[in-house]
């Protein structure tokens, strides 16, 4: 009878133990507190251990289309004006720090700071390009210059338009 005593008194305090860790665990789960976790967005909280998927970047301000009008300026050829053409930001997956635009057939890798971008030193379809632009509310104003190695010739088109 006592063998049975021990043997009970010892599930019986297993079953409490497993009561107690279950419940401290639910405790704690349940006061995870949500919101956004990652430190280079703008809205991160550092209370939040839980990311809710809220998180908001700079670039999220200029991800969108734009008419565009402006000017085409070149060195050697003649230049000649961009009347209401379409320029697309979209994100970058290669940074949360990243935007990608997209302006006459060429999609050009930008970084952003704020609301300002810099167009990335990159070639395109043996072209270079450099540049920076930036955002105010719904008007984009850009400049991209674009430098020909065969010609050699540097085109620089200055651009402004509003958000559509």
């Amino acid at each position: 009878m006592k063998k049975m005593q021990l043997e009970f008194a010892k599930n019986l305090r297993f079953i409490g133990l497993a009561i107690l860790t279950s419940a401290m665990t639910l405790t704690y789960t349940g006061c995870k507190t949500e919101g956004c976790t990652d430190p280079t967005a703008t809205n991160y909280d550092d209370k939040a251990d839980d990311d809710d998927g809220s998180c908001t970047f700079e670039r999220d301000a200029l991800i969108g289309s734009y008419s565009v009008s402006g000017t085409i300026a070149c060195g050697v050829t003649s230049g000649g004006t961009v009347s209401g053409q379409s320029l697309n930001i979209t994100e970058s997956t290669a940074s949360t720090s990243k935007i990608i635009i997209q302006f006459s057939g060429i999609s050009l890798t930008c970084t952003v700071a704020g609301t300002s971008f810099t167009i990335d030193n990159q070639t395109v379809d043996g072209y270079d390009y450099t540049g920076n632009g930036n955002v105010n509310g719904n008007t984009i104003n850009i400049t991209i210059n674009e430098y020909d190695v065969s010609i050699p010739e540097t085109c620089i088109f200055t651009m402004n338009g509003s958000r559509q």
